[in-house]
């Protein structure tokens, strides 16, 4: 019931609603001011009063201010529990630290982006100095001291994809009337980085790395060479991933950088080389394939990082050099002799781009071209030969010298050219073959 009659008022009242809007009071004739006398006024005035309710507009509901703080509250619910947490949460405190954590983020407009981004070029590359890992910008200050050089546009493209990623989040959010809280998410540019190329180490580096290396490390560097492992992927090896029946190695999805499941097929001096270090580990009762001894009794501990052993290693040699060139090393030495869909299915990319990288170190056809890009004009000394002649007439000494060096370089691995095989082992697995460029 609409109407009805109060007897301690002695009035007739109505109460209804339109549009979630509650109508109510007494029922009164708005044009003449009059009260209803009876039931049926009451209801003639009541279908006035509804039908002008009806024509109403409804007044504009405020939309929810939604924060940069609320923001990334929405943006780690998603994210948290991923592998790669720990750094998203460092990003997610500098982006709070800059916009503020009370900013509506209808504020953050494409010239705020890039107002953090000069400000993120001015800030300089932080070393670590021991104590627990820093989670704060707080803590990044107490246990970190600045160096003299500021951060890259590679590094700041990190903390941008973090900050895209929020905003794209809160553009799908809803506040309480149905709104968006952010109708237009601002554009956040992706920075232009340098393009590096894969600097393989050479087998004569490698052997002496490995010589001066502690065996742990010695054992995870061949197998990089041989299999092409990742540091990660090589030093969390364990026993029931070894598969010698099939002959290569098992690893599971969330070990790897695709998150997909791989089996990696070995050559007889790696499988000799896993053989070897299966019995090893079921003689020290672990389940790692590589170990250290830890402490004065022995105890056999999972390699975390071989960072510093690696540093130590280089350091005596005088080399620079990461230990993910021995990958590189690898995945070079499979595109001198294989075709570029080899390559990238040993190399495990998921993107043919990151393999062209490696075949350009390794394209063969280039370096041909290059050779043959003489100028036949070109004089030495004081002779007359050009290049051509330089190349088809009598040797000398030098001259044997250097077809020897270039008979060396075309060698493939494998052969007497590169007597660190024998320790390195191929590092394909496939018959010595003339090195030829991809295709």
């Amino acid at each position: 019931m609409t109407i009805f009659f109060d007897p301690a008022r002695n009035r007739w009242r109505y109460d209804f609603r339109v549009n979630g809007t509650r109508h109510h009071g007494y029922c009164v004739d708005p044009d003449t001011g009059q009260p209803a006398a009876n039931k049926t006024e009451a209801r003639k005035i009541e279908a006035v009063l509804r039908a002008s309710a009806l024509t109403e507009k409804a007044a504009p509901v405020a939309p929810t201010a939604f924060t940069v703080a609320q923001m990334f509250a929405a943006y780690a619910t998603r994210k948290q529990g991923l592998k790669d947490w720990a750094n998203k949460r460092v990003y997610v405190a500098e982006l709070i630290h800059f916009f503020g954590s009370d900013t509506p983020i209808t504020e953050l407009s494409e010239q705020r982006v890039w107002d953090y981004i000069a400000w993120a070029r001015t800030q300089p590359i932080l070393i670590y100095k021991g104590g627990p890992r820093a989670r704060t910008p707080e803590e990044r200050a107490k246990h970190y001291h600045p160096t003299d050089r500021c951060r890259a546009d590679g590094t700041i493209n990190r903390y941008l994809v973090s900050l895209s990623e929020a905003l794209k989040i809160a553009h799908t959010l809803r506040d309480a009337s149905g709104r968006p809280v952010l109708p237009e998410k601002p554009t956040v540019p992706k920075l232009a980085e340098a393009q590096h190329l894969p600097r393989p180490v050479s087998d004569e580096d490698l052997s002496a790395i490995v010589a001066a290396a502690p065996q742990h490390l010695a054992d995870g560097i061949l197998l990089a060479r041989l299999m092409g492992f990742r540091k990660a992927e090589v030093f969390g090896l364990t026993i029931d991933q070894v598969d010698i029946k099939n002959r290569g190695v098992w690893l599971e999805a969330n070990a790897t950088k695709g998150k997909r499941a791989e089996f990696i097929p070995a050559n007889p001096e790696a499988l000799e080389l896993l053989t070897r270090l299966v019995g090893q580990a079921r003689r020290w009762k672990v389940r790692h394939l590589l170990t250290y001894q830890h402490g004065e009794k022995g105890e056999r501990r999972p390699v975390k990082n071989p960072k510093r052993a690696w540093r130590t290693a280089l350091d005596k040699l005088g080399l620079e050099h990461r230990f993910h060139d021995t990958k590189a090393s690898f995945v070079t030495a499979v595109a001198h002799v294989a075709t570029a869909a080899v390559t990238q299915q040993l190399a495990r990319h998921k993107n043919y781009e990151t393999t062209r990288r490696y075949l350009k170190v390794a394209d063969e056809a280039a370096r041909q071209a290059m050779e043959q890009a003489t100028m036949t004009s070109l004089r030495v000394g004081n002779g007359s030969t050009s290049t051509q002649e330089f190349h088809t007439q009598g040797t000398t000494h030098d001259d044997q010298a250097i077809d020897a060096g270039n008979k060396k370089a075309l060698e493939p691995l494998g052969s007497k050219a590169f007597p660190l095989c024998s320790e390195l082992v191929g590092a394909t697995g496939f018959e010595p073959a003339t090195p030829r460029p991809p295709v």
